[in-house]
């Protein structure tokens, strides 16, 4: 999901000011000791290029200008973030990387797992928020985040959303589930979404809103795939690399979407 704008209802709350911004374990569980290691293929370097920015800045002075961006199963592959948020890096082509965003300050930010072609990747977004936003996020979702495990965050939308920004461009009534399977109180937790823009994370949804946005919580550390089902409707799956402490968040175009 595209937290930016999917938290901002919960945030005054959490925080104590205001906003002028837009079960038990399955047993196929991975090793929350485990971090898999992808040798990327000897194909010609490509660019990855995309654009990162604070969600949510309390004092107005959070900046991730000169954060680092890097292939987390490759990194000699970094880059840092241009004034302007943009950021590119290369990387061998005809392989699978998570990219992962780290500045003092900020909760470490990871995409999904993406494969990269022959024509390189381009839009690859970033939302990050300060440490201080993310204990507080924790706080809405009323769960302790365990530093040995990691946040998924993701969005159900149609093909083509854009990359940045927006609001309530989900997909509704849609179930999302995880594989492997993850313990009952982690999630799926679907967000709701009333009259003015309000939107709000709500355990007891069932399925989508039309923020689409949806969220599983202390997940071990492995390798996942995110599906999405709707009657009459298909939709692209996620894959994606939990790694401890980190936010994964598998956002548009690089989510789910309506094939």
């Amino acid at each position: 999901m595209r937290l930016r704008s999917r938290w901002l209802a919960a945030l005054p709350l959490a925080l104590g000011c205001s906003s002028s911004d837009a079960g038990p374990e399955a047993a196929a569980a991975p090793d929350a000791g485990a971090e898999v290691a992808v040798e990327a293929a000897p194909g010609p370097l490509v660019d990855v290029t995309g654009k990162a920015f604070v969600f949510f800045s309390p004092t107005g002075t959070e900046d991730v200008t000169g954060a680092t961006i890097a292939a987390t199963e490759l990194p000699s592959s970094t880059t840092t973030v241009q004034a302007d948020g943009t950021f590119a890096l290369r990387v061998p082509s005809g392989a699978a990387y998570s990219f992962t965003l780290t500045k003092q300050g900020f909760h470490t930010t990871q995409t999904a797992t993406l494969l990269v072609g022959p024509a390189g990747l381009d839009r690859v977004g970033f939302q990050v928020p300060p440490d201080a936003v993310f204990a507080a996020l924790a706080s809405v979702v009323k769960v302790e985040a365990d530093p040995t495990r990691c946040q998924i965050a993701t969005t159900v939308s149609a093909a083509g959303t854009t990359p940045y920004g927006g609001d309530a461009v989900g997909e509704p009534g849609v179930t999302v589930s995880i594989d492997p399977p993850v313990p009952a109180a982690s999630g799926p937790v679907y967000f709701a979404y009333y009259a003015g823009g309000m939107i709000l994370p709500d355990r007891a949804l069932t399925e989508t809103t039309v923020d689409g946005g949806v969220l599983f919580l202390d997940v071990a550390p492995g390798d996942y795939r995110l599906t999405a089902h709707k009657a009459g409707k298909t939709f692209t799956p996620v894959d994606l690399r939990c790694r401890a402490g980190v936010l994964v968040n598998a956002a548009p175009p690089r989510g789910l979407q309506t094939l």
